[in-house]
Order: C-alpha cells, then structure tokens, then sequence
C-alpha cells in the first residue's frame, strides 16, 4: 500500500514559490467563504513520527488565518483526560460552526501506539476503528467537513528526521529521547498504520496519502488537499435547496396504548414507610458512592421526564446522599448559540466528570429524540440517526467504566394538571410553571409515542431505562434511591446489596437489567 509512496516526488523552490502564492491566497479565500457557512472544518494530520506532521500545521497556520483556526496537538494525555472516556479529551476541542481544527494528535494516535507495541491485538484494533468510523460519521451527518491526511516516509527517512543517534538527541531538543524506538518498530508500524487506514477509510471521511519525503511536495500537496475538499464542500452548500419547514412529528396510531400505559401509577407509599425507606437507601447511597469513588467508578444519571414530573426534588434527594465533593448537577434547557454551533452531545460530552464522581443530568441528550423531535426543530432522518448515536455514546462512557442509570418520571395527564394548578395559585412555585409548559401538555400523545420509541430504541443491557411511577412523590423518590444502589451495588461487584423493602417496591417497570 505505501510502496505507491515511494516514487521520489519533489518540488524544486522554484516550482514551490510560484504554487504557494496561488495556494495562499485560494486557501484565504476559501477560509473566508467557509467562516459564512454552517459547519465546522476538521483537518486531520497522520503518519509515523518524523513524518513532518507538525512542520506542514505549522505552515497551515501561516498561510490561513490563525484567528479562525484551532489548532489542538493532543499527544501528551493529562490525568484528567485519563479519568473520562476517550473520545471526551476531542469532543471538548471540536470546532463550532464556521471555524477549521487541526489536529496534530488525534483518535488514531492511541491506537497506532498500542497496537505498534504490542498492547493491543488486531481484533481490539478493529474494535477500535469501528469507534471511531462511527464518531467520525456522526460528524459528518452532523455536516462538518473532515479532512484527513496521512504523511508517508521511508524508514531511511524518518531515522534521517527522528536523528536517532544519542549525540545528536542531546544538541536537538525537539527530538524525543524516544524517537530510536519508533525506527527500530517501523516495519512494525508501518503495518499497523497499513491497517489503520484501511479500515477507517470511507467515502464520507476518506484518507488522502501524502509522499512526505521532500518538504516543498508535502507542503504544496497537503494544502492542495485541503483546498479542493473546501471548495467541493463549498460547491456542494451553494446548490439552492428546498426551504425546510419544520417536521412535526406525527404518529400514524394516536389510540394505541404505549409502554408508558403499564406503569402503576397508582402506587404509593405511606409517610412513615417512606421516611423509613428514604433515610435506608439515602445511607446506602452515601456508602456507595464513597466506594465507587475508591474504585475509580463513575456514575452518569439521566432523569427525563413529564413536566412537573417530580426530576428536581427526586434530584435533591439523592444528591442528600452524596457527598458534594462526589457529583455534579448538570441541568439543561434550550441550547446558546454556542451550543447549536456544535454537534448535539458536544455540551453533554463536556460536563462528563472525573473517574469517581457522580455526572447527574436534569435533562439530557435525550431531548434530540423528544422535544426536538415532535416540536420539528430536527428534521426526521437527523432524530432517527441520534437513536443510534446516543447507543455509541453511551456505549464508550460503559467501556470506560461509567455507571449509566436512567429514569423516565412519569405521571399521568389529570396528575401533571393538578400539579400545573398548584403552581399557579402558589406564589413561590409560580416560577416553575411556563407557557412552554402548557404548550407541550397540548402534544401529550406526540409526546408519548416519541418516549416509547426512545425507551425500545435505547434501553440497552449496558444502559437500561427504569420508568418510575411518580404520581405518589414519595413512591417516586424511594424507588430512584432503590434503582440506584442496585445498580452501584452490582457495579462494584454485588457485594453491598441494599437493605430490601417490602414486595411494594416493583421491578417490573424497569425495561432491562441493570448494567454490570
């Protein structure tokens, strides 16, 4: 694959001068154009060390306009990138809308490492690449333009650039002491990074292979690369295209029962047996999370919802349970500008806390399937692609070790009235209660239907739902308490079960077992 490589292509500086004018100033020109429209660019810089990866950024940024350029070198991980999931340390630096990232260290960095040095066996790979073809479509679907570009060498090469003898590393402080290595495993790496682009080329985000071997041809070639993909993505955007009208969403069967109809919401639980069961499982939740904290394990909860479902007060007593140095309370409503210029779960993939704290979301990316879905601000093939992108997020935070619980509150129609009547007559809930509030209870049946799909599209073994019966508060709040300590309980191994309460306390509308 990378002998086609290996013909000899240079630019003499003649050749070079005359093609970097004309490329500066069509780069410019296209930078500009890009920063109108709205999607992100997202340039992609591969290949083994001494490649010349960071020479040909560095050139980039000369040659376009740094102020709409973010460059992330990501290759010395931190503690706190080690303590989330992988792909969190490249969601937090992608670009909005309108703006070029390079990444001079990206996804593929890790798994090149590992696999050249043995940590890591080509079924993992594999694993690995399907990763990050599925993050990488996600981008794309979401519009951004990828543009991805390996730098090849020979091996004479890149020990000519790593200037792999010793007494040359001590006069060349770029150079790595590590860098006589990565010569000694290139036939090793060079395989590893053979099946790397294989199998993460695709039409959507294809690899463009560039002959590194001459520094004027590496230049000229990877900014050629990237121009003609901007001005064909830019030709694709200026196509006119139909006006879009918002597509509300409307369910073909409005009198079928959904999965909510089985919830008992007649459930309740009297005030002694409550503040028994409240202060049990608030104790073995304290516990809990204390050992999951020496375990290194976090807890990501998801509480959705009807409005006036009960989520803040279910909220407040668990965090009663937890020491505020364990969690965190992320709530969420419509997005800023800031968060529409990115990809959906960008805002959700950022406030993802450190290994052993708690992640508890009032809200969550689930609003892309609901409110966005039946209020027709995401049209049908972006709400129906998320169920399938929420799976893989959710996915990579249980690989990593995450704790995933997540509870729907509902409540019936004539209780969320009752409930919406209170507010209004009590001055100091009268805050709670919107004209948003009122509007979404017109399209309960819209709304119903978009949670029966969520739940059979998105209740998963490794991330399951638990639909709570809230019209009793009390029943509500101990049966997210109970959920909760099972799920840690079976976590961290099922050695602490919690204290069990009488047959009251129903599994049965749970929609999966809990996650292992």
């Amino acid at each position: 694959m990378f002998e086609a490589l290996e013909t000899g292509k240079f630019l003499s500086p003649g050749d070079y001068k005359a093609r970097e004018l004309r490329l500066r100033q069509e780069l410019l020109q296209a930078q500009f154009a890009q920063a109108e429209r709205d999607y992100p660019v997202i340039i992609v810089v591969a290949g083994l060390p001494g490649a010349g990866k960071g020479t040909l950024v560095h050139r980039l940024n000369e040659w376009m306009d740094p102020r709409r350029i973010e460059t992330s070198a990501i290759w010395m991980h931190s503690d706190e990138e080690e303590e989330r999931p992988f792909f969190w340390r490249f969601w937090r630096k992608l670009p909005p809308k309108g703006i070029t990232g390079i990444f001079l260290g990206s996804w593929y960095t890790r798994p090149l490492h590992d696999a050249t040095e043995g940590k890591l066996g080509m079924r993992d790979l594999q694993v690995q690449l399907e990763e990050i073809n599925g993050f990488e479509r996600m981008l794309y679907d979401d519009g951004a333009l990828v543009i991805k570009l390996w730098l090849h060498v020979t091996r004479e090469t890149q020990r000519r650039q790593l200037n792999e003898e010793a007494p040359r590393l001590q006069q060349n402080p770029r150079v790595h002491a590590y860098a006589g290595h990565w010569w000694d495993q290139y036939p090793r790496a060079l395989a590893t990074a053979e099946q790397i682009v294989l199998g993460s080329d695709s039409g959507h985000t294809p690899w463009h292979l560039i002959e590194a071997e001459d520094r004027l041809y590496r230049e000229i070639t990877g900014g050629e690369f990237i121009l003609r993909a901007l001005q064909e993505r830019a030709s694709r955007a200026e196509k006119p295209a139909p006006r879009k009208k918002k597509h509300r969403d409307k369910p073909g069967v409005q009198d079928q029962p959904t999965i909510l109809a089985a919830v008992p919401t007649d459930l309740e639980l009297g005030k002694g047996e409550y503040k028994t069961r409240l202060q049990q499982y608030q104790r073995h939740l304290q516990d809990l999370a204390w050992l999951a904290h020496r375990q290194r394990r976090s807890l990501v909860a998801v509480f959705e919802g009807w409005d006036a479902g009960g989520k803040g007060s279910a909220i407040r007593r668990v965090t009663a349970a937890i020491d505020p140095r364990l969690y965190q309370v992320v709530q969420y409503a419509a997005p800023t500008d800031e968060e529409r210029a990115h990809h959906y779960l960008w805002r959700f993939w950022r406030k993802l806390e450190r290994d052993g704290r708690a992640t508890i979301f009032d809200r969550s990316w689930y609003g892309r399937v609901l409110v966005e879905r039946v209020e027709g601000f995401a049209p049908p093939e972006a709400w129906r692609r998320a169920y399938h992108e929420i799976n893989q997020f959710e996915g990579q935070l249980v690989a990593h070790g995450c704790i995933v619980v997540k509870f729907w509150l509902h409540i019936t129609p004539e209780e969320q009235l009752r409930r919406f009547e209170d507010r209004q007559k009590k001055p100091h809930k009268q805050y709670k209660i919107t004209e948003d509030d009122w509007h979404n209870r017109e399209h309960w049946n819209d709304y119903a239907h978009a949670v029966e799909d969520m739940v059979a599209h998105t209740s998963t073994s490794f991330a399951p739902w638990t639909l709570v019966a809230g019209n009793d508060k009390r029943y509500a709040r101990v049966q997210i308490l109970r959920t909760l300590c099972q799920a840690l309980n079976q976590a961290l191994g099922g050695e602490y079960p919690a204290p069990e309460p009488a047959a009251i306390m129903s599994d049965r509308f749970q929609t999966s077992a809990p996650n292992t």
